[in-house]
């Protein structure tokens, strides 16, 4: 069913009061082109509904001073999870992506009831935690590094994991709350893409433990024909080159894993990175060799893309100190010379992914006002 002028004109309201916060009745009507009846009845209705509050009083322009509204942003809530090899990450979520709690949990995965169990007991604790109003707690998004099929629900692939295809029903026995799944770089490029102006495209290059990424367009993640979209990870970097874990030679994951960097800090990306700022070697030439090789793939993604680039994950939300130099090296292999403030750092350094996840629910819950 189309929604009714009505329901257009409430959302359109709700929409740009969420960006614009502490409007009047006036301001929004006059913003927006509709009349101030139109727009008093719809903030009845939202101020009704909890999803706005009154925040304030404006300075006086001659006449009586206007009622300034605000969305109260806790109004509703979303939780997100990402599961790794060894760890859960939790987040609880506000309407403006704001993370109100956050916890990771050292939990290794296996296909057992045993773990599902786990899993659904780390949940319910981490709520409580929180101190969330569980009543507006829309559902949980979870995310994990897999290939999803369109419903959400099943797994078509997860050869880095091992989850199993069924993996919904299986946690559907021990989680009560609405839940869906999503592939981990794909919620990490919608938490990237939240705040941006819609009309706009995003790649974003996940620089975890496995490289991966995704593409955001207009609000919408581009899975391709077949879910297989933005492999980036498995592109081919070097012919014939160091052998990957998918089995072919010269992937991008091969040269551009964070591993590899933590690796040689006994696992510890920070301390990998304190020696790069430090100037010790090996440390500081196997990070420039890195960035050299992260040039030519951001380069190439921009070449075949043409929109801005994101750089995530482990080792990408730890690049602002050398984003300049490093758009210079970009910029060097472009063709056209143009400049390079199209590659820019993840707004999120912790728990990306969990926070796309999350976020489903709240985009959806939005759409719906």
């Amino acid at each position: 069913m189309a929604p009714t002028p009505k329901n257009q004109n409430r959302n359109e309201i709700y929409r740009y009061l969420y960006n614009n916060p502490g409007l009047s009745k006036q301001a929004l009507a006059e913003k927006l082109e509709l009349s101030i009846p139109t727009v008093g009845a719809a903030l009845k209705a939202l101020k009704e509904e909890g999803l706005i509050k009154y925040d304030g009083m404006l300075e006086s322009t001659g006449g009586r001073k206007a009622r300034a509204y605000s969305c109260d942003y806790e109004a509703k809530l979303a939780l997100g999870m990402d599961i790794t090899a060894n760890h859960i990450a939790l987040v609880l979520s506000d309407m403006k992506a704001h993370i109100l709690h956050s916890e990771r949990i050292r939990l290794k995965f296996e296909d057992k009831a045993s773990y599902y169990k786990k899993v659904a007991e780390k949940i319910a604790a981490f709520i409580v935690e929180s101190q969330a109003d569980e009543s507006k707690i829309l559902g949980l998004g979870v995310c994990l590094a897999a290939l999803v099929a369109p419903d959400n629900k099943t797994i078509t692939s997860s050869r880095q994991l091992g989850a199993p295809k069924d993996l919904y029903k299986k946690l559907s026995k021990v989680i009560t709350m609405p839940f869906l799944i999503f592939n981990d770089a794909n919620a990490g490029g919608f938490a990237e893409f939240w705040d941006m102006d819609k009309d706009r495209t995003i790649v974003y290059l996940s620089l975890n433990h496995n490289v991966g990424g995704s593409m955001v367009s207009h609000g919408k993640i581009y899975l391709g024909d077949n879910l297989k979209s933005c492999e980036f990870g498995h592109m081919t970097l070097v012919p014939d080159g160091k052998l990957c874990a998918c089995g072919k030679k010269g992937c991008v994951n091969a040269y551009l894993s964070a591993t590899l960097l933590s690796d040689m800090a006994d696992g510890k990306m920070d301390d990998f990175f304190s020696y790069v700022e430090e100037g010790k070697e090996p440390f500081r030439s196997t990070f420039r060799d890195y960035r050299h090789k992260l040039a030519i793939v951001v380069n190439n993604l921009r070449m075949a893309y043409d929109c801005d680039i994101v750089l995530g994950g482990y080792v990408g939300s730890r690049m602002g100190p050398y984003l300049d130099s490093f758009r210079e090296m970009v910029k060097e292999r472009s063709r056209f010379q143009e400049e390079s403030g199209f590659i820019r750092v993840c707004k999120h350094r912790y728990e990306n992914a969990a926070i796309g996840a999350s976020l489903y629910y709240i985009d959806h819950f939005i759409r719906a006002i």
